[in-house]
């Protein structure tokens, strides 16, 4: 979160000062509840829950859909790994690209524990198991997303990836356009 805020992006909304999460069903879908900032992360240091989906602020006016979910294919045994997406609709260019540089500011911050990332703009491989992906699966897909990167011992085994040019940005494997901001 420190990252985000730095960036202006905050989890409290600046006109109500409130933080929500999003329920997902499927007594309601997309219901806004009120909670404290510690009691959202709570959950999931404590493994208790294996999502949460929240909102980001830009102002008061504009957020992003976030989710946190437990990664389902932990790569060792009591791994604390987790997939962290964001909901990119309905945002200006300026505004998508804002969330996109403080994802990738996230990344750099903990380069050493990312195993992949995947930037898909249009939203056009949102069904490709991006997480059997970054696990080592052999996953197959047909158009590619903006970014891509996977850890080098994975691109190295993959079908797809073992043929396209990648650029090492340690520890990740990347493949496709830079971010742009």
């Amino acid at each position: 979160m420190a990252t985000f805020e730095a960036a202006g992006i905050t989890l409290a909304n600046p006109s109500t000062g409130v933080i929500t999460t999003i329920t997902n069903g499927p007594e309601s879908w997309g219901e806004q509840i009120p909670v404290g900032r510690s009691d959202l992360f709570t959950g999931l240091a404590l493994r208790s829950v294996d999502e949460a989906n929240f909102q980001l602020w830009l102002d008061g006016d504009t957020d992003v859909f976030t989710r946190v979910r437990r990664f389902d294919r932990l790569l060792k045994p009591g791994g604390d790994e987790v997939v962290v997406e964001f909901g990119l609709d309905g945002m200006t260019a300026k505004e998508r690209e804002a969330v996109i540089h403080a994802a990738w500011q996230a990344v750099v911050s903990d380069r050493e524990d990312t195993i992949g990332f995947v930037l898909d703009r249009r939203g056009i491989t949102e069904d490709v198991d991006w997480d059997g992906l970054v696990t080592g699966a052999g996953v197959r897909w047909d158009e590619w997303p903006d970014l891509l990167g996977v850890r080098p011992e994975v691109a190295a085994r993959h079908v797809q990836l073992a043929q396209a040019v990648g650029r090492v940005e340690p520890p990740l494997t990347m493949f496709g356009t830079t971010l742009g901001t």
